[in-house]
């Protein structure tokens, strides 16, 4: 990671996404993804940051000029870049999440924060909400 990417993700306030899942105190199984319905994708709302990089690529992908996918899908938020929410009976959904098939429309190129999920550092200490809300992780047993 270049020093602007370190920064940036400083000023997201993820300043360091530990990659290395053996930090946390569970394991991911992520074919669970496919019977939760999408809820790292929707609930109360809040934030996903993304690089100018990834809007970027998720607009080429798109097909859409940069300032026009910018327009319509993300927003700023303290001088930082964030996905739009669409909000539906008070629950805050992802503007990339399909309602319908419920799954991500930009899995494949999906920013950074979403790709680190479950394994981010809030986590790491206190994982109690997270075992509420995410079916695909469980407690590394006790060695």
């Amino acid at each position: 990671m270049n020093r602007t990417s370190r920064l940036f993700w400083k000023l997201c306030g993820i300043e360091k996404m530990d990659n290395n899942q053996t930090n946390f105190p569970y394991n991911f199984n992520s074919s669970a993804c496919k019977s939760c319905r999408g809820k790292c994708c929707r609930g109360l709302g809040g934030y996903v940051w993304l690089s100018m990089e990834e809007l970027e690529r998720i607009a080429e992908t798109k097909n859409m000029d940069v300032a026009k996918f910018a327009n319509k899908y993300a927003r700023q938020v303290e001088g930082k870049l964030s996905l739009q929410e669409r909000v539906i009976n008070g629950e805050h959904f992802c503007c990339f999440f399909d309602m319908i098939n419920s799954h991500c429309e930009i899995y494949e190129i999906r920013p950074k924060q979403c790709k680190a999920f479950p394994f981010w550092n809030q986590f790491k200490k206190d994982p109690k909400k997270l075992f509420l809300e995410c079916p695909g992780v469980t407690f590394k047993p006790s060695i």
